[in-house]
């Protein structure tokens, strides 16, 4: 758009330089220049300047360097799930948002350093953990509080089918649910529960889980577009 008659554009000469806002430091406009004048003929940035990138672009509405830094950083095996989730929330990336959050779900919680804290921020970070509780405390009903048996009509002697079903519980399904290093997914005990004939006792830990994403997605991404990328960034974090 031509400058107003009279009117000097910012950093149009020597005497009348640009003045940037004060959340943009010297140091990343230069980044944001060697990107626009080099363009993308020249090496690909480092993980920190791709960060400026992004953030200069976004805050500047320059669309291409925001395509840049995006397609760029979603291709760098060191873009983390928290910096991911970072990034998308505080440079609305939308569609990074609900698949690194699930990411960071599946992250054992005492595995939940500070750097992964502070980069998810506290409103996400207290999702994150009451979820986890509550997933805890169902699993440990679960274990203490084992279903009934079903009984069959090949069970001649109910007293000992029940006995062998309640061996089986606290030898195999409990130890899985409690075991803090076990490695079983929900899904592969929901397996070893078909074998019992005790299907869905996991459904309620599932819908704490799907829960805290549903809260993410409401505050900082689109379901829509976070969907179509979980199975990239799990295949990634893999």
């Amino acid at each position: 758009m031509p400058s107003p008659v009279g009117i000097e554009v910012e950093g149009s000469s020597d005497e009348n330089l640009m003045v940037l806002p004060a959340t943009i430091e010297q140091k990343e406009f230069d980044i944001l220049l060697e990107y626009m004048f080099r363009g993308r003929t020249a090496a690909p940035p480092s993980l920190d300047n791709l960060i400026v990138i992004l953030k200069l672009s976004t805050m500047l509405e320059i669309d291409d360097g925001r395509t840049y830094a995006i397609d760029q950083l979603s291709k760098r095996a060191d873009l983390t799930s928290a910096l991911q989730f970072h990034l998308g929330c505080a440079h609305h990336v939308t569609e990074w948002v609900e698949p690194a959050f699930r990411a960071l779900m599946k992250i054992p919680f005492k595995d939940i350093s500070r750097e992964i804290a502070h980069l998810m921020g506290p409103d996400a970070f207290y999702i994150l953990s009451q979820a986890h509780t509550a997933i805890r405390d169902h699993l440990n009903i679960l274990t203490f509080y084992p279903s009934n048996p079903i009984e069959s009509v090949h069970c001649f002697r109910p007293g000992r089918c029940t006995e062998a079903w309640i061996w089986k519980w606290w030898q195999g399904v409990a130890k899985h649910l409690l075991h803090p290093d076990s490695g079983k997914s929900g899904r592969e005990i929901l397996g070893m529960l078909e074998e019992v004939k005790q299907t869905g006792v996991m459904t309620k830990a599932d819908e704490y889980f799907e829960g805290a994403v549903e809260q993410i997605v409401a505050a900082y991404g689109s379901r829509d577009k976070g969907k179509a990328a979980t199975t990239a960034l799990e295949d990634d974090e893999a």
